[in-house]
C-alpha cells in the first residue's frame, strides 16, 4: 500500500472514531509503529489531524459527521449481509420504523413489494418506498437536516406516538456492552431513543466495525435492543460477551449471499 492510501485510510479511520491508536493502526496496515508515527506526523504538518500521546485525533477531537452518501459507500457488501439476516422478519400486516441509517437503508432496498406499512424520518427511505405500490408510508415529518437526510425533532415524535410499530429497524454508529448504543448526531440519537421506546421490537443492525465502540450521544441500553444483527467478521469474544448479557445476537454471513 502507498503511503497516501494509508494516510486516506487513516483519516477515514479517524472520521468515525474521532481518535486513533499508533498501535492499533500499526496492526491494522501491518507496518511498523515508527512508520505510523511518521504517518501522522504528516498529517499532523498539513493541519488533518491533531497528535496525541500514543496516537492522533480529529481536529476537535470528535467523529465527523457524514453525509448518507458517504456513508453509504462503506462496507456495502457487510452492510448487504445483515440487512439479508433481517429480511425474514419483513412480513405483510405489519407496521415497521427504519431508521437513516445506510445499513437499515440497505435492508430497505432488499423488501419485497407487500401490503404492510412503512414509518421512517429517512429521506432515503421515503424515496425508495414511494416507488413500492403496495406499502402504506408514513413520513414522520419534522424539520429536515441536509447532511444526514433525515426529519427529527417535536413533529417526528409526535407521528411515532401515534403508529402501533411492530419492528423498528435502527443502526449505531457505536454498540458498548456497558453504556449501550450511541451516535453521532444528537437529534437522531433523540428520535432512536423514542422510537425504542414505543416499538414493540427493535432490531440493531450494525456492522463489526462499530462494536466495542462509543459515539458522542448514547439513545439505548442493551436491555432496550429484542435483537443485535452484525456480520461474521464480528469478534467472536465479543458476540460471546453479548450474549451473556442476555442479547440475542444474529450474524449475517456473506457466504449465503446470492452471487
Amino acid at each position: 500500500m502507498l503511503a497516501q492510501e494509508r494516510h486516506q485510510q487513516i483519516l477515514n479511520l479517524l472520521a468515525e472514531s474521532g481518535t486513533i491508536r499508533t498501535v492499533d493502526l500499526a496492526e491494522e496496515f501491518q507496518v511498523t509503529d515508527e512508520t505510523i508515527r511518521r504517518d501522522l506526523q504528516i498529517l499532523s504538518d498539513n493541519d488533518q489531524l491533531t497528535r496525541v500521546h500514543g496516537g492522533a485525533c480529529s481536529m476537535t477531537g470528535r467523529p465527523s459527521l457524514r453525509s448518507f452518501s458517504e456513508r453509504r459507500g462503506i462496507g456495502i457488501e457487510l452492510k448487504h449481509a445483515i440487512a439479508m439476516a433481517a429480511l425474514d422478519q419483513v412480513t405483510p400486516g405489519q407496521t415497521y420504523a427504519f431508521d437513516s441509517s445506510t445499513t437499515v437503508f440497505e435492508l430497505v432496498s432488499a423488501m419485497p413489494d407487500l401490503p404492510y406499512r412503512v414509518v421512517t424520518n429517512a429521506f432515503e427511505v421515503l424515496a425508495h418506498v414511494t416507488r413500492m405500490q403496495n406499502v402504506e408510508l408514513i413520513s414522520t415529518g419534522g424539520r429536515y437536516h441536509h447532511k444526514t437526510e433525515t426529519f427529527t425533532r417535536s413533529d417526528s415524535y409526535t407521528a411515532l406516538r401515534r403508529h402501533n410499530i411492530n419492528i423498528a429497524f435502527i443502526s449505531s454508529i457505536g454498540l458498548d456492552v456497558n453504556r449501550g448504543v450511541s451516535e453521532g448526531f444528537e437529534e437522531q440519537a433523540g428520535f432512536k431513543e423514542y422510537l425504542v421506546k414505543v416499538a414493540e421490537k427493535v432490531v440493531l443492525l450494525i456492522d463489526s466495525s462499530k462494536l466495542n465502540k462509543c459515539s458522542e450521544y448514547f439513545f439505548a441500553e442493551l436491555k432496550d435492543i429484542s435483537q443485535i444483527i452484525t456480520d461474521e467478521h464480528a469478534d467472536p469474544a465479543y458476540v460471546d460477551e453479548l450474549r451473556k448479557r442476555g442479547c440475542q445476537v444474529t450474524i449475517g454471513s456473506q457466504e449465503n449471499l446470492p452471487t
